[in-house]
């Protein structure tokens, strides 16, 4: 049967109907059979792309609106339909093209700005993000959502005090999605501030009005997370799972906090449930195997290296190359761990280049730093004593805050980073020393020992020497080629050096270089702690270390594994294992991948 243009309106209007009914396969089929007339109205495409887009079916939705741009160029809706989808498929360069595409045809177009400013936001490009969003508010500027948009990219920046401004000058209906949005916000400022507790106000409060609203729980588990409430974390979560069962992000939460508290087969099972209801997630993917080898899960497994990587986005190939990396390791197929090893650092490496120069030029500026030698800071008695845990990622350091943090004296910090923070705050070292012990104090103002686990306050050795007279540096140290390819091979997110085997061996070559020279100043704070001796003769190096630390001796230093202590670095499943020495000498599996670098440690090969 053929239909004029009227007809189809008029059918078009009865699908809406039925899709507004629930009655989607009505409303589909009424939708085929218009196409197939092939009299493509811009109605008809438009409305059977939005269709196709809520029921998921991306790839129809997309041909709709790339058809609707051929037919009909000037109307601008159809471009930036498109794009939300290329956005949401991880597709940022294309959707950029769209966009700027529907630009050329309609310059000031606030909708398209709004657009842009979402897609640069997306791939953390804020200074663009922040252009858009204005263009957008400058050609209304009274519109409440643009506004909403840019107070979100200033607190993604941590300008918390613009946004703040902005999000209070905004009057809106308490029961608003608006509302909502607003008060997250705040939310995540306070969070950003270490409030913690206004954040769980505000978000708590929230949850009167919004019980239905998802983003609740999760911003709620997020929050618990960074204040590493993780008891609380879970129960928000399972909250909230009974309410949306199927929302993923939440099951994916949940599964980190199991793994961070030492719940190792919860949080595989867990994982194993996200992939019966997507099995194609790959970041459940990457989770499961860095702690699980699915020895009890074949399809799961063949699903995983049958995987093509050719077409996907660039963050899911990167988890899936790391994903495939681990298992083939764990089938001691080492050949192949390193051919996606290699891809999946290649990958990240283009989305964010090596951050070397900042770290090399960081060491170097406090190398070089003038103390004034009258500044006091006197040996108070009874005050806070500090641990600084030094090194490079990978290098031990999470098993010796274990070690450490058995002491019942101890509160563990982890890898905090208010020491760096109060050194960019002010350029007063009094000031510096207080803002430090006020970061530290609302943590924990109970203990008397604070194990400090950021790495690289190796840098700042100078420093912690002259502000805490009652601290200590523990240097730990691996044998490098194990702790450089145990780099390579962790998917770190925001040490973005961790992808360049050369960069990671000049890192390695210079921190030692660095450390050498300040034992030499500082000698008598400084401890050279040794994974490799540790591992091997446990009893005698930890037994040593606790007397250098003038610690009564107990057996309980011996079995780091029984701490109940939350972990959130990328050893958490590790460390729950018995002290051991498998890793040792790994490096010789991957020489072929290593060779490169080889020749920098001959004491080693």
């Amino acid at each position: 049967m053929d239909y004029d243009i009227s007809e189809i309106s008029k059918y078009i209007q009865i699908a809406k109907a039925r899709h507004k009914e629930g009655n989607l396969h009505q409303a589909n089929e009424i939708y085929k059979k218009l196409i197939n007339q092939k009299i493509y109205t811009y109605d008809l495409l438009i409305s059977y792309g939005l269709f196709n887009r809520e029921i998921k079916n991306l790839k129809i939705a997309k041909n709709l609106f790339f058809l609707s741009i051929k037919k009909y160029p000037l109307n601008i809706n159809s471009y930036i339909l498109l794009a939300e989808i290329l956005r949401k498929e991880k597709n940022i360069n294309d959707a950029l093209k769209i966009l700027f595409a529907a630009k050329k045809i309609e310059k000031f177009n606030s909708e398209i700005d709004y657009n842009l400013s979402i897609t640069f936001k997306t791939i953390k490009s804020f200074k663009e993000a922040i252009i858009s969003i204005d263009s957008a508010i400058n050609q209304k500027p009274y519109n409440q959502t643009y506004q909403i948009l840019k107070a979100d990219i200033l607190v993604e920046t941590f300008n918390n005090e613009k946004a703040k401004k902005l999000l209070h000058k905004l009057k809106l209906p308490k029961d608003s999605i608006l509302f909502f949005q607003r008060e997250i916000l705040l939310s995540k400022i306070f969070i950003n501030e270490k409030q913690y507790k206004l954040a769980e106000e505000v978000l708590l409060g929230l949850k009167k009005s919004f019980s239905k609203e998802r983003t609740l729980y999760l911003n709620l588990s997020d929050l618990y997370f960074k204040n590493k409430e993780l008891e609380k974390g879970i129960l928000i979560l399972n909250e909230g799972i009974k309410i949306f069962p199927k929302f993923i992000p939440l099951r994916f939460n949940l599964g980190i906090m199991y793994r961070n508290l030492g719940l190792i087969e919860l949080s595989i099972k867990t994982h194993l449930e996200i992939l019966l209801d997507d099995q194609f997630n790959a970041n459940s993917y990457y989770e499961l195997s860095t702690m699980y080898n699915f020895s009890n899960h074949n399809e799961q497994l063949k699903t995983l290296l049958n995987i093509e990587i050719g077409n996907l986005s660039q963050k899911e190939k990167i988890y899936f190359c790391y994903s495939k990396a681990n298992a083939f390791h764990n089938n001691k197929d080492y050949k192949k761990s390193s051919y996606f090893l290699k891809i999946a650092n290649e990958e990240k490496l283009k989305i964010q280049p090596s951050d070397i120069k900042r770290k090399l030029n960081t060491g170097e500026y406090f190398r070089n730093l003038k103390i004034d030698q009258n500044l006091n800071f006197e040996k108070v008695k009874d005050s806070n004593r500090y641990l600084f845990i030094v090194g490079m990622p990978r290098c031990g350091s999470t098993l010796l805050e274990s070690i450490l943090s058995l002491n019942p004296e101890v509160k563990d910090l982890g890898e905090v980073s208010f020491l760096e923070e109060s050194l960019q705050k002010s350029d007063d070292l009094h000031e510096v020393k207080n803002l430090y012990e006020e970061k530290v104090m609302l943590i924990n103002s109970k203990k008397k020992i604070f194990t400090d686990k950021n790495l690289f306050n190796f840098f700042y050795c100078p420093i912690i020497f002259q502000l805490f007279p009652n601290a200590r540096i523990i240097h730990c140290i691996r044998n490098p080629l194990d702790n450089i390819l145990s780099i390579y091979r962790t998917n770190f997110l925001n040490q973005s050096f961790s992808s360049s085997l050369n960069d990671i061996s000049d890192l390695y070559l210079y921190h030692i270089e660095l450390m050498k020279e300040y034992k030499s100043k500082f000698g008598s704070i400084i401890y050279s702690y040794d994974h490799e001796q540790v591992v091997q003769n446990p009893k005698e190096t930890i037994h040593d270390l606790i007397n250098w630390l003038d610690w009564e001796w107990s057996e309980e230093y011996l079995s780091p594994q029984k701490n109940k202590r939350s972990v959130f670095t990328a050893s958490s499943a590790q460390v729950r294992k018995k002290i051991n020495s498998y890793s040792s000498g790994f490096w010789k599996k991957y020489e072929d991948l290593l060779e490169p670098i080889i020749n920098l440690f001959p004491t080693y090969n």
